[in-house]
């Protein structure tokens, strides 16, 4: 039977509930602790631990951890997951020397796991370290229900719910070659345990910022920009918003939403923010529970999103030049033939433009190789800055950009192109390079019958004209054409020109 040596309703006082089988061993446990002015209750096994914490309120549990039907470990565990006891202060003891048990009790939640042959020097050291700024609880009777034994069966379902959930993250690494097929079936998981109308996942990673959104409840049909924007995503990021409308009767009709307040969890892995999941309550509340399997969900997630990531980085490696982080050569002739397809199934236009250092061989030779990587990075990085965020821009070869406007008339992209021009004329200087910059520019649209070939031919027939006709400037393919001098050597695409002989601006022959 559960004793009360001091009582358990001392007021001011931390009070201590003893579990052990063994008489002598609480014994030993009680002398301890009573040393410290602790209120104390005993009991001889695991079923009337639980029995007494249905009536009393306890600060302190020292157990141990191999008892009959319900262990120390169930007794910790039942505890824990708790939210009337989850803060209690859990010693377990054992006496048994297999590695198993040791491993068991050292991952079984407690605070303080000590073998007993060790707790006559380290248990009152342990206590006093673990009651170090805490002050005892309330005395009142703990709103608990049920008996001991189906609040172990409670607590063991809990937990395994947590376990499977958990798991089925875990699954989500057989995704992670896509972003937006992993984000999809990440987002498909989290609505079977989280009841909110609206889930955002954002991740971050090599591949830039990206969201992800699942709605259930109301979404405006044809204008997904108004949806977004409710769920406070940034209108920059539009172009990086992938969404699924999956509609819940339950949520009610209509198309404008009501996002009510969100909940923002973050994934990590260590001390590194990967993304974050968030989760919206609309016109009611997020449940307690809607709360937690978001908890459990990002607590999961972090290790799959650091895989996502390693295996983004690995494929922008395979897509990217090492200097500028530009699209590579490759890389571009794709996405060009994609954007050309796109353009022609939505009629819309599109527009290449090539871009090539003017002199790029004189700042070489008198400013040296690296001076000149830095020219080609600092420019990488005024177009990456400047263009849109659905244009693309990759390093051609040398000193020669491609930068593919799509979505766009040749009017407008020719001013964009002179634009660019002067921006890049006028940054500022390279440490330890030239002065001035500038770039030449051929520009060339897209028509009928035209393919990726031939539409990069005609932006680099542009930019011959351009460094004919002085440099520092844009010329557009199909106006005013001119034969070139017949002592230019034309290697369409080529990163090294060779048009030595071309008339500088003052006259002068001399390089690029």
């Amino acid at each position: 039977m559960p004793s009360d040596r001091q009582g358990s309703k001392a007021p001011g006082r931390f009070r201590a509930l003893v579990v052990d089988d063994s008489p002598s061993i609480r014994r030993r446990v009680v002398d301890k602790l009573a040393t410290q002015g602790f209120a104390i209750t005993e009991a001889g096994s695991g079923e009337e631990a639980l029995a007494l914490t249905l009536e009393h309120t306890f600060d302190l549990v020292v157990s141990d951890i191999e008892m009959g039907t319900i262990t120390g470990v169930q007794l910790c565990r039942v505890f824990r997951g708790d939210p009337n006891m989850a803060d209690l202060a859990f010693v377990l003891l054992t006496a048994a020397q297999d590695a198993k048990t040791r491993f068991w009790g050292r991952n079984a939640g407690a605070d303080v796991y000590l073998a007993k042959e060790e707790m006559d020097e380290q248990l009152l050291p342990a206590v006093e370290k673990l009651m170090k700024g805490r002050t005892p609880r309330e005395s009142v009777r703990p709103e608990l229900t049920g008996t001991p034994l189906e609040r172990v069966s409670a607590v063991l379902d809990h937990h395994l719910f947590d376990v499977v959930l958990q798991s089925e993250v875990r699954r989500l690494m057989d995704h992670v070659n896509n972003r937006i097929e992993f984000a999809d079936k990440a987002l498909e998981l989290a609505a079977e345990v989280i009841g909110c109308p609206y889930l955002v996942l954002q991740l971050l990673g090599p591949g830039g910022p990206s969201y992800s959104i699942l709605a259930r409840g109301p979404w405006p049909e044809g204008n997904s920009t108004a949806g977004v924007a409710a769920l406070g995503i940034p209108e920059q990021s539009l172009g990086a918003v992938h969404t699924t409308v999956v509609r819940d009767p339950k949520f009610g009709p209509g198309k404008d939403v009501v996002a009510g307040r969100a909940h923002t969890f973050d994934i990590r892995v260590g001390g590194e923010t990967l993304g974050t999941l968030q989760i919206f309550a609309g016109p009611a509340a997020c449940a307690q529970s809607d709360i937690r399997s978001a908890e459990l969900v990002t607590d999961a997630m972090g290790v799959v999103v650091k895989s996502l990531f390693l295996v983004e980085e690995t494929q922008l490696l395979a897509l990217t030049d090492g200097l500028t982080g530009l699209y590579n050569r490759r890389h571009a002739s794709l996405r060009l033939a994609e954007e050309i397809a796109r353009a022609r199934r939505n009629n819309t236009g599109l527009c290449v433009a090539m871009c090539d250092v003017d002199h790029f061989k004189a700042i070489n030779d008198e400013f040296g190789h690296s001076a000149g990587d830095r020219v080609l990075q600092q420019i990488a990085d005024s177009l990456t800055e400047y263009v849109r965020r659905n244009d693309i821009v990759a390093r051609w070869g040398g000193e020669e950009f491609l930068v593919i406007f799509c979505e766009i008339k040749l009017t407008a992209a020719r001013i964009v192109a002179e634009r660019l021009r002067g921006r890049l004329a006028n940054t500022p200087q390279v440490e330890g390079g030239p002065e001035k910059i500038s770039v030449s520019i051929g520009l060339a649209m897209l028509g009928p019958g035209t393919d990726a070939d031939a539409l990069i031919e005609q932006a680099d027939q542009a930019l011959y004209r351009a460094k004919a006709r002085g440099r520092n400037r844009v010329e557009v393919a199909g106006e005013e054409r001119r034969t070139k001098p017949s002592s230019i050597m034309h290697k369409s695409g080529a990163s090294e020109r060779e048009d030595q002989t071309l008339p500088h601006a003052d006259g002068n022959a001399d390089g690029k």
